[in-house]
């Protein structure tokens, strides 16, 4: 297995941006609800900004009060009002589906929704015929399932759904049509996926009928008022220098305020169970959160099982287990994942591409690949292939071992993570 050259003489202290999947969310309900709500510790991140500069196309003032944090005034859902020009998600995928559910409800607005290169060629269907069962006025410009998308708001229909897939951007496309349209929704799935939407409904006083772990009931009227974000460090972000501290040498690395809700805490457990040492000090609550500080102790890793369940909240943080799987005894597996082919990029190819470049044996699978103990590396020309997770994953592996990696791109890492290599440099 490979060995850090890095060496943390003492404990580091360090800060992450807002969790990116709160902050879409933030935007969203402080957009439904009628009045003045505050935002605070936002990510300032091109798709959250994105997301924003979009609700602002219809209607909603944001207003910044600082770094991170916005006054916002909405006129409330009824009376947002379709905008000039398309709505251009960038590279947010979390941005578009779920405004895309918002706005189908809304019947006064029409829309073109649309992003950059990368994001059209992402799967939308997966919302679109969930969304048109309710009644939705939505399709693919182009016809072939893909943005940009085409909406015309309508009156929707109460809807019992279970989903195929655990994805909280399916869900939360829903939840929020049935919000918009003041109808009701009865949604289930296998797995539990991200439940920050559920918890913001909670937190900003909503009701919801919690049928079974996995499935749930909302019910009209829908009445949120303005009210205040703050929103917890993400802990996708979080776990590039969770396996940065794990991989290094001497020191624990201390990352502040990272939310630590149940359905996204899979990387943890997972590192754990390769033997990794992170401890949780002073948890408390946020906006409806768990979080707390992490404290990451350098640690000897090994392989281990990754169980089908876990996959659906350790999704995004596969790529940095895979760099971990480097340091670790007995290599790496990840299966049961076929939805990284669904990402920013083909993760399973943008992953086993760029660690073949680095001389490693890798065996690919449809949903999945893994590879035996690595013993070195070689220097290689990294292809990010437009994705955020890939070109920090390959950058922290660069530092880890002092290896020259040669990323061709590094403009993506900003989508999720303004400051990551500055970061990257205190180390």
């Amino acid at each position: 297995m490979l060995s850090s050259q890095i060496s943390i003489s003492q404990s580091k202290k360090i800060s992450i941006p807002g969790d990116k999947s709160i902050s879409h969310r933030s935007v969203l309900f402080s957009s439904l609800a009628e009045g003045k709500s505050e935002i605070h510790g936002f990510l300032e991140g091109e798709d959250p900004l994105n997301t924003m500069h979009c609700f602002a196309k219809m209607g909603v003032e944001f207003t910044p009060q600082g770094k991170g944090s916005y006054s916002v005034q909405s006129p409330g859902k009824k009376n947002l009002h379709s905008p000039g020009s398309e709505l251009d998600f960038g590279n947010a995928g979390t941005g578009i589906r779920l405004s895309a559910g918002l706005i189908c409800g809304l019947p006064q607005i029409e829309a073109v929704l649309t992003g950059d290169a990368s994001l059209q060629k992402r799967p939308m269907a997966r919302i679109i015929d969930p969304l048109r069962a309710m009644g939705a006025d939505i399709k693919s410009v182009s016809g072939d399932g893909k943005a940009p998308l085409a909406i015309k708001g309508k009156q929707l229909q109460d809807y019992q759904f279970k989903s195929p897939i655990a994805s909280a951007q399916i869900k939360s496309a829903l939840v929020l049509a049935a919000l918009s349209s003041e109808i009701a929704i009865d949604y289930e799935e296998d797995e539990l996926s991200r439940d920050h939407t559920e918890n913001m409904i909670r937190f900003l006083g909503g009701n919801i009928e919690q049928i079974t772990p996995l499935r749930f009931r909302l019910k009209p009227p829908y009445k949120f008022e303005g009210g205040k974000f703050v929103i917890p460090g993400d802990i996708s972000s979080a776990s590039f220098y969770i396996v940065f501290g794990l991989c290094g040498k001497g020191e624990p690395t201390i990352i502040r305020n990272v939310g630590l809700n149940p359905s996204r805490i899979g990387i943890l457990t997972v590192l754990r169970n390769m033997g990794g040492k992170i401890e949780i000090a002073d948890p408390r609550q946020e906006c409806g959160e768990d979080i707390g500080d992490l404290v990451v102790y350098p640690s000897r890793l090994k392989r281990t099982e990754i169980e089908a369940h876990l996959i659906p909240s350790i999704i995004d943080e596969i790529p940095i287990l895979a760099i971990a799987g480097l340091f670790s005894e007995g290599g790496f597996s990840i299966r049961n994942a076929k939805e990284l082919r669904a990402k920013e990029s083909d993760r399973i190819v943008s992953m086993v591409t760029n660690l073949q470049r680095l001389g490693v044996e890798v065996t690919e699978y449809e949903d999945g690949y893994e590879f035996s103990e690595v013993s070195s590396i070689r220097s290689a020309k990294i292809e990010t292939y437009m994705d955020h997770r890939i070109a920090m994953s390959f950058a922290i592996l660069s530092k880890l071992t002092g290896i020259d990696l040669q990323l061709d791109e590094t403009s993506w890492v900003d989508t999720s993570f303004p400051g990551f290599f500055e970061i990257l440099k205190q180390f």
